[in-house]
């Protein structure tokens, strides 16, 4: 076989691997162009701990500021949509809580076709302010569900499906129940469900519940009951009773009883925990919830068909406060065919906290560079007057003889601002002074040791204020240097901080909810080195400039000094008149 024909076939099996890798990852296209946003709600089947097929099942998504921005959507969140993973078949759903200022929202969506192995998603689309509110509440369950309790509302709990199996009874309510509100039970008034629930043949009852004490949790008269004693939970059924099953107290956990016509089986956070054999004997009467019970309980469904332990599976790791189940991926925007930009993510994730840090970084830098820009310029119009004055000076003879000491001179308009200038303008009137006291006193000398020294501190005193004009508001850069980081870290542990607390009152751990709160937290680490960074540069160049400027003063006061010493000291009075 030749080398080009092998090339060839090469080439062609590329293609056959590249057509199959497209075929297998399709673009979906948008559901609506009218909804400015979408965001990909991935369902991990295998993460989540479910073993068998859910064919379908509502699922909580917890929406937050950590993976949905409510800014995108309208205040009251009636342009929220829900769709399949193919992007084309709307999904029912109903919204139990929606709340902007909190930025928590929950949302059951009527989800189908759950495989183990298989990877699942659905998409919420919002940013249409044109749409009207599309919620389903009863199509959000299968007809299979015969009641549906959120426990969201006061007084007696309202069936959320089409059946109208309302409660009846007293009930406290908890907000801080693990789905936004729980059922309160005190051990003294119990809760009644309908009869009409809990129909002959198959059933299945699941709730989440935090034990307070022991007591009966779910009673159906002389049928079955859930009893919760000792730490354990057990079923009681037609005076069978099956092995106790571990329940911790003050803790959530889901709960499930399951009879499909042999036998009753009790779940535990979708594990199977006991079971009893025996269909279920007709209700002699309204179920009860709490008979001597204290503690919490939510979401609490009946279902007319011995449900899979899947199902169950699938509630204990999607409702509870960490969930396996949801992560969800980027927001993308229509418009540009993809998701926000990383910044823009960044920026709508920010607190208020953050906010405040990074203007006060913001402020601290703007104030840095205007030092930098007046201090710099001032720097260089000093240097290029001195050079000017120096060269003036140069050409200046000595004059011994002048009787007034140093001589004056013009150096030119462009050493108006020399610093040198202004020290030989202190040495010349020290030394003129000097020397009229010579001759008022008629002193022998025309100036002595002594005076020397004192016009060379005089010298020195100058040059110290000079130097310190020129180190002027340069303390603001050190401040920025030291202080911008340590600003911007205080910005950033309280974004931190803030995201976590927003997190675990949404009731959901996972990294999609997490990571954007603590990366926008980090901007304020970013803002207080932006300040520090270039501050620090520009102070180190504007000290070494000023360093050589504070040379060029050294060198000019002593040869002064020793100009001065040379030409009148020791020189007598009446030579130096």
């Amino acid at each position: 076989m030749s080398i080009l024909t092998r090339a060839r076939k090469g080439m062609m099996a590329g293609a056959v691997a590249l057509a199959a890798l497209t075929a297998a990852t399709p673009a979906y296209a948008w559901w609506e162009g009218d909804y400015a946003y979408r965001t990909k709600i991935n369902l991990n089947v295998d993460a989540a701990g479910i073993t068998g097929e859910v064919a379908r099942a509502p699922v909580l998504v917890r929406l937050h500021q950590g993976n949905f921005n409510f800014k995108d959507v309208k205040a009251d969140g009636s342009d929220l949509r829900f769709v399949a993973g193919d992007d084309r078949t709307p999904l029912k759903f109903h919204i139990e809580k929606w709340s902007p200022a909190e930025e928590q929202a929950l949302v059951w969506v009527d989800v189908q076709g759950l495989q183990p192995g298989q990877a699942s998603a659905i998409y919420a689309y919002y940013g249409n302010q044109n749409a009207a509110a599309a919620q389903d509440v009863a199509g959000t369950f299968a007809p299979d569900y015969r009641l549906v309790y959120h426990f969201s509302d006061e007084g007696a709990a309202k069936d959320a499906t089409s059946n109208g199996n309302n409660a009846a009874g007293a009930s406290g309510r908890s907000a801080a129940g693990l789905i936004g509100s729980s059922l309160l039970l005190d051990g003294a008034s119990s809760v009644t469900l309908p009869a009409a629930a809990f129909a002959s043949g198959p059933l299945s009852l699941s709730f989440w519940v935090k034990p307070g004490s022991d007591g009966a949790i779910f009673t159906l008269p002389g049928s079955v009951s859930l009893i919760a004693q000792g730490g354990q939970l057990f079923i009681d059924q037609g005076g069978a009773r099956s092995a106790g099953a571990a329940l911790a107290a003050d803790a959530w956990a889901n709960v499930a009883l399951v009879n499909d016509g042999t036998k009753s089986v009790l779940y535990i956070n979708g594990q199977a925990a006991g079971e009893v054999a025996g269909a279920l004997a007709a209700a002699a009467g309204d179920a009860v919830l709490g008979t001597g019970f204290a503690g919490e309980i939510d979401e609490l469904r009946v279902a007319g068909v011995a449900l899979p332990q899947a199902a169950f599976q699938l509630a204990s790791a999607a409702e509870g406060q960490s969930s396996k189940l949801v992560t969800t991926d980027t927001a993308q925007q229509v418009e540009t065919g993809g998701g926000h930009g990383y910044m823009g993510i960044l920026f709508a994730a920010l607190t208020f906290d953050a906010w405040v840090v990074i203007i006060i970084c913001g402020l601290m830098l703007a104030i840095a560079i205007a030092i930098m820009i007046t201090k710099g310029l001032l720097i260089g119009k000093v240097r290029s007057a001195n050079e000017a004055f120096l060269a003036s000076y140069a050409g200046v003879s000595r004059r011994t003889g002048e009787h007034d000491g140093l001589p004056m001179f013009d150096p030119g308009m462009g050493a108006s601002d020399s610093t040198l200038g202004r020290l030989y303008a202190i040495g010349r009137r020290e030394l003129g002074e000097r020397l009229m006291e010579g001759r008022t006193t008629g002193s022998r000398f025309a100036i002595r040791a002594q005076s020397i020294a004192a016009i060379r501190s005089a010298l020195d005193a100058g040059k110290v204020r000079e130097g310190q004009k020129l180190h002027a508001r340069l303390v603001l850069l050190t401040i920025a240097i030291s202080g911008g980081p340590f600003i911007g870290l205080l910005g950033t542990v309280l974004g931190v901080m803030i995201t976590f607390a927003s997190v675990a009152a949404a009731g959901e751990v996972n990294i999609n909810a997490i990571a954007p709160g603590i990366a926008a937290a980090l901007l304020a680490t970013v803002a207080g080195l932006a300040v520090a960074i270039p501050a620090l540069f520009g102070y180190n160049y504007l000290l070494s400039r000023i360093e050589e400027i504070t040379a060029d003063h050294d060198i000019f006061v002593d040869e002064l000094e020793k100009r001065i010493a040379e030409t009148w000291q020791d020189v007598p009075a009446a030579q130096a008149a």
